[in-house]
């Protein structure tokens, strides 16, 4: 076990020589200053705040891409190997090529905090406080081994090209160069360029931690901001786009045309930036010691609004709390502990190159699982171009063929939508602590490292997974909606509990394997199920979505839709007393105490105060369910039709996986690498001291505060490592790579809401070009109207 103090670890700048960076252009610096969302029109007087040639997005098919400069991955940049070996480094990497792995320690050292929503309005619903799905999938990374450096690249075995990919590197030059100038990048214009236009030199930010030299790409600067002055350009896709990048057009006439509420807002996409985004992006703006993001939000096809949001209202969404302090020690001490995991997989397979998970685990005892196997650069280039065929035909179905490095650009500026060194050495527990400090004991690990030991337990035997699968149902069923955090977890644990304990005396078959057990239980419960009454209860949808083998999922959520149907006072009329429950009939069958106590704690939750319904039906959403597989396989189904108030788990936003394309097309099913070869096991265990004390995380962390983690990284024995390694492969795979199936579930998303929107804004906006056509337009700073012609270049009847 060893310890080390926040405060010791120091971010180190280094200071070379780079070109100026832009600015915003058409006076969005504006927004820089002013908290809140910018409307690109003012909805009520239809006043534009700024140019109207701001509002229609260039479309990809006419901007050049092939006039932007290349981009170089972090094992091509020969600078920054160069600047990592001036200073003695042993990892180079990027923003965009740590911070997937980097957001998997922020799980792990705040114990799945859950987001804080405070920003939003009261009226709003919080459909869930957790990250999403895709950004809680593994992490993978290569570490390329150059000439003694390791050069950090991220995994792109299951990226794909997208409109949103294409489209944040494009307006990135239409957000910071004056009209004149950023039409010159226009297909037909493109030959006015420069040669210092097309391969002019970009900007970066250097800075060092450890045994790290991190490069940042700059892109807008403004010396008025407080710090360096820089900040980030993020171009936000409505929902419907990021639903299904691939397929955007679809999606297109879905438009933001208020501040607040569930649909069409500016809150609404706020939110989910929050769930999805604000993590990766803050991350992003510490490791580039940036002051905060410049966000553009859009349909493709125009801009409606711009918000300036700083680093510490991203703080306040993820770490609760304004103030830097905890965001900026969290992210210090997770460089740290991945530079210690990186020096133990580089000690076992020392001047190799390796390919390496990570994923956090555990909801009690957090952990972390890495996973390091050697590669040769044949084998990566292999899993790199997995999808690259399908890749360069949506390029050029989109706009034409891409180069390699003009699509890595892409998805490094687009696709996220991605001091000193420490003076001392890790040191022993005993040596850290100082006088008056609770010394760590080797009893308080012991109990850690048990709780850690019964999760790889309960991993590989698949009662992880069932416990999961009880999660996706519940949530599907729409009982845990507004369910604290705390309160949740206490209702699965009481679930599993009822489904794999045998919950009787003498009971027989204690020493079976949880994921035999949780399938026989489902078998009975199956059979129970299908009682004269069950089925009379059962909805079309059930009976279609269980017409075959049942799963456990379905089970569970055609339970909850059943108790959800029964009126509350009448099951408090049927209820038996808690001394009645309590009362074991021996002669009873297993399944049916099982139903019982199942039965008591989902009709606890029905009882369970939830939000009052909106009038609109759009503020209940349905989407397509990923579930993770462990070593049994559960099928989305349709039970969550069963019931209209049935709630998803989350539908999964194609842009953040990059895998848009790859729904279309299988490869072999993935490079099942853990088949033989050799394979590094590691886990990673943490507790957080503050001021001396334990505590689960650190909250509303002061400067004066000591906040110290004690960690300790254990080997796995290889074949339990090979084993949960499978299951890493397997749910990274199904996060990022779900099957060819289902391919309308766009339409059913959210009760078929994003469709009903789209189709709702695109009548909005013809109604609207009419009325604006006929009228002139006024402008913000123009004191006389200017006719529509002469802004927006087109001829009255023009589109």
């Amino acid at each position: 076990v060893n310890s080390i103090d926040a405060n010791q670890i120091k971010l180190k700048p280094i200071e070379k020589p780079q070109p100026p960076v832009p600015k915003l252009a058409y006076g969005l610096d504006r927004v820089l200053f002013n908290p809140g969302v910018y409307h690109i029109q003012d909805p009520r007087s239809r006043v534009f705040n700024f140019d109207p040639y701001l509002e229609r997005i260039m479309p990809v098919k006419e901007f050049d891409f092939k006039a932007i400069k290349q981009y170089v991955t972090s094992s091509k940049d020969t600078t920054l190997i160069q600047t990592a070996a001036e200073h003695k480094k042993k990892y180079t990497g990027s923003t965009s090529s740590m911070t997937s792995t980097l957001a998997h320690f922020h799980y792990l050292l705040s114990s799945w905090r859950p987001i804080n929503p405070s920003m939003m309005s009261r009226g709003f619903e919080i459909e869930s406080y957790n990250f999403t799905r895709i950004m809680r999938a593994p992490s993978a990374t290569f570490l390329h081994w150059k000439d003694g450096i390791y050069a950090i690249d991220a995994d792109k075995e299951f990226d794909t090209a997208n409109i949103l990919s294409m489209l944040g590197k494009s307006m990135e030059k239409f957000l910071t160069l004056p009209k004149e100038d950023f039409e010159k990048y226009r297909k037909t214009n493109s030959d006015q360029l420069t040669e210092e236009e097309r391969n002019g030199p970009e900007s970066f930010h250097y800075t060092t931690l450890g045994d790290f030299m991190m490069r940042s790409q700059l892109d807008a600067y403004d010396p008025r901001l407080p710090g360096t002055g820089m900040f980030d350009l993020k171009t936000r896709a409505v929902i419907s786009i990021r639903m299904d990048a691939r397929d955007f057009h679809k999606g297109m006439g879905y438009e933001i045309r208020k501040r607040f509420g569930q649909w069409e807002s500016f809150e609404r996409e706020y939110y989910d930036m929050i769930r999805s985004a604000f993590l990766k992006y803050s991350l992003q703006v510490r490791m580039g010691r940036m002051d905060g993001i410049f966000v553009a939000f859009h349909n493709t096809e125009r801009i409606f609004g711009f918000q300036y949001i700083p680093l510490s209202e991203m703080d306040l969404s993820l770490h609760g709390q304004s103030d830097l302090t905890l965001g900026d020690r969290e992210f210090k001490l997770s460089l740290h502990l991945l530079n210690k995991v990186l020096d133990k997989v580089t000690a076992k397979y020392p001047g190799r190159s390796l390919r390496l998970h990570f994923e956090t685990r555990g909801e009690t005892t957090p952990f972390m699982y890495i996973f390091a196997k050697p590669v040769t650069p044949a084998e990566i280039e292999e899993i790199q171009g997995a999808t690259r065929a399908k890749i360069e035909e949506f390029e050029r179905e989109m706009m034409g063929v891409m180069s390699e490095e003009e699509r890595a650009l892409a998805e490094e500026d687009g696709a996220d939508e991605a001091a000193e060194e420490a003076d001392e050495e890790d040191v022993d527990v005993v040596e850290e602590e100082g006088e008056g400090e609770e010394v760590a004991s080797s009893a308080a690990w012991e109990e850690v490292m048990s709780k850690v030991e019964d999760e790889l337990e309960d991993e590989e035997h698949g009662v992880t997974f069932v416990r999961e699968a009880i999660e996706d149902a519940l949530q599907e069923s729409g009982l845990l909606r507004n369910t604290p955090t705390d309160e949740t977890q206490r209702y699965i644990d009481a679930f599993l509990d009822a489904l794999t304990n045998n919950g009787r005396p003498g009971a027989s078959g204690a020493q079976e394997s949880p994921t035999d057990t949780a399938e026989e239980q489902a078998a009975e419960l199956s059979e129970a199920e299908e009682s004269p009454e069950a089925k009379d209860e059962q909805s079309p949808a059930t009976d279609e979505s269980s017409a075959g083998e049942p799963t456990l999922k379905d089970l569970i959520v055609k339970l909850a839709t059943q108790i959800r149907t029964v009126p509350i006072s009448e099951k408090r009329n049927n209820q038996p007393s808690d001394l009645e429950a309590d009362i074991v009939d021996e002669d009873a069958p297993a399944h049916a105490l099982r139903l019982r106590k199942i039965e008591r704690i989902l009709s606890e939750l029905k009882e369970q105060p939830q939000e009052e319904e909106e009038e609109d039906g759009a503020e209940r959403g349905e989407g397509n369910t990923v579930i993770e597989t462990g070593s049994m396989t559960v099928q989305p189904g349709k039970a969550a039709e069963a019931g209209k108030s049935a709630e998803p788990v989350e539908p999964v936003e194609s842009v953040e996986s990059g895998v848009t394309a790859a729904r279309e097309f299988s490869t072999k099913d993935f490079v099942d690498e853990a088949d033989g070869g050799e394979l590094y096991g590691l886990v990673l265990t943490i507790r957080n001291k503050v001021d001396g004390k334990y505590v689960v995380r650190p909250d509303a962390l002061r400067p004066k505060q000591r906040w110290t983690v004690e960690y300790a990284i254990e080997e796995v024995n290889p074949e339990r490592a090979t084993n949960l390694y499978k299951m890493v492969l397997k749910r990274r795979k199904n996060l990022l790579y779900p099957d060819q199936e289902d391919r309308n579930k766009w339409h059913a998303m959210f009760q078929g809401r994003l469709e009903q929107y789209s189709t709702r804004g695109r009548k909005f906006r013809k109604r609207e070009n009419q009325r604006q056509r006929q009228q002139p337009v006024h402008v913000y700073g123009s004191d006389h109207p200017i006719p529509y012609e002469l802004v927006f270049q087109e001829a009255k009847n023009g589109g």
